[in-house]
């Protein structure tokens, strides 16, 4: 670090990508922020005054976005000369968050723990009669210093670290990892692997979609939906656990390649289990189409328009329910994407029925790409040795998880360790498009709103 601060802005449009770069001096960094010309930075410049002490002008916060409330002020865990072990917690100040509504008006807290969530997280929703007319979220409860601890264990170790962030999107960010390290790094990776490497990334997809397809069918209190859809998962769970040998977190991905291979026999199996599911489609895509109850709860509820869509720096299905054709796998291929013909499933409605629907249609989509992959995968080697030290240098690594882009930045420094790791997940960028489509509506649409965004608060703590 130096005497100064680094700041990178990672900026992805539609076909492109690019960083801008500032340096701010170490006492009292100060940058002017970016939120009057892209809305979309909030949040991310939140993070950084919390966890590094730069201070964004225009864009300041009374407390801590994402440590704990009794973390003491002017202690920024992920500077290099502080050591988080030896902090020294301070009472818990009154929130602003907490402190009652005026007038007629109600504040409803929601969190952070309660029986739709394993994770905890908290909203402060403040409703006049029925309707919302402010959200003020508090994200932080589950924050565990992943990005931090990365620094002190090495690549290998740090690949099993990272699949930690998240139990359902855990390959996701495991070939974050990789990605980033082998950009650095540049090891002839097998044809074999990248394919699959794809496989494992989509039957990721499949699972994970079809858990919110379900979680949201019980948020707004369509039970048989949910089991449905949960017991029609458990087989592609098994598909995971069956070419990877773990049924959760799969530690299939690792730098050089995959640590297992798809054998004859497992081929059938797959394409067994995928057929089955396809069968079931249009069984779901008929009860979101034509009940009556799920589109009353669904339809018209939680829209984002384009254009916000595009200034909150949405991703994933979020953005692609909101007409916004932004998906990594088409715009930066990685791995074998570029070779296996897919369709981008896109909605123009922008409600919580369309990003539902986006998911449903992606499910097919992700058996196709299996499909494909099976029938064209590549003879050869899974995996080449590579060395366990880096070479220096600093790389990024973009790819679409389920919920929407995921991002890593890695600089290595010529050891075994890196010397920072950065993620940026994507429930952290979709949280700010439920803060403004909450607010005018119903306070009994917020669950099904907030289903739609498929958050995932282990991911945005890390």
């Amino acid at each position: 670090m130096g005497t100064n601060i680094g700041v990178y802005y990672h900026v992805h449009t539609s076909k492109s990508f690019f960083t801008l770069k500032a340096e701010v001096p170490k006492e009292n960094p100060r940058l002017k922020t970016l939120i009057d010309i892209h809305p979309g930075a909030l949040f991310h410049e939140l993070e950084v005054t919390d966890l590094i002490g730069v201070v964004f002008e225009g864009n300041e916060f009374h407390g801590h976005f994402v440590l704990s409330e009794n973390w003491p002020d002017g202690f920024y865990p992920l500077r290099k000369d502080v050591d988080p072990s030896k902090v020294k917690l301070v009472p818990t100040p009154e929130r602003e968050a907490n402190k009652a509504a005026e007038g007629r008006q109600v504040k409803i807290i929601i969190g952070p723990q309660h029986p739709a969530l394993f994770e905890p997280a908290k909203f402060s929703v403040t409703v006049d009669g029925e309707i919302v007319t402010n959200v003020e979220p508090r994200i932080g409860y589950a924050h565990r210093g992943i990005e931090k601890t990365t620094e002190s264990r090495t690549y290998m170790q740090d690949i099993y670290l990272v699949e930690r962030v998240c139990g359902i999107c855990n390959p996701c960010h495991a070939y974050g990892l990789v990605g980033a390290v082998e950009k650095i790094l540049k090891p002839d990776v097998p044809e074999r692997a990248r394919y699959l490497r794809v496989i494992a990334l989509e039957l990721n997809r499949i699972h994970s979609h079809l858990l919110v397809l379900g979680h949201a069918g019980l948020e707004i209190g369509y039970e048989t939906i949910f089991q449905y859809f949960w017991r029609d998962r458990e087989p592609i769970i098994d598909l995971v656990e069956l070419t990877s040998g773990n049924r959760i977190y799969s530690s299939l991905i690792t730098i050089g390649g995959v640590r297992r291979d798809i054998t004859p026999e497992h081929i059938p199996k797959i394409k067994s289990v995928i057929a089955d599911l396809r069968t079931k489609l249009p069984f779901y895509r008929k009860i979101y189409n034509d009940e009556p109850t799920l589109r009353l709860r669904m339809k018209g509820i939680g829209t984002l328009s384009r254009e916000d869509a595009l200034k909150l720096s949405v991703s994933g299905p979020v953005a692609r329910g909101s007409a916004v054709d932004m998906d990594i796998r088409k715009d930066l291929p990685y791995e074998a994407y570029g070779e296996i013909p897919f369709k981008e499933i896109v909605y123009t409605d922008g409600d919580t029925w369309s990003r539902m629907n986006v998911r449903l249609d992606e499910v097919e989509e992700s058996i196709n790409i299996i499909n494909y992959a099976l029938d064209h995968l590549p003879s050869g080697p899974i995996r080449v040795e590579v060395a366990r030290s880096i070479p220096v240098g600093e790389a990024v690594c973009s790819l679409e998880a389920p919920r929407g882009e995921l991002f890593y930045y890695v600089r290595s420094n010529g050891t075994d360790r890196p010397d920072r790791v950065k993620i940026r997940t994507p429930t952290f960028a979709n949280i700010p498009a439920f803060l403004k489509t909450a607010i005018g509506e119903s306070i009994a649409d917020v669950p099904s709103n907030f289903a739609s965004l498929d958050p995932c608060f282990s991911c945005t703590d890390r």
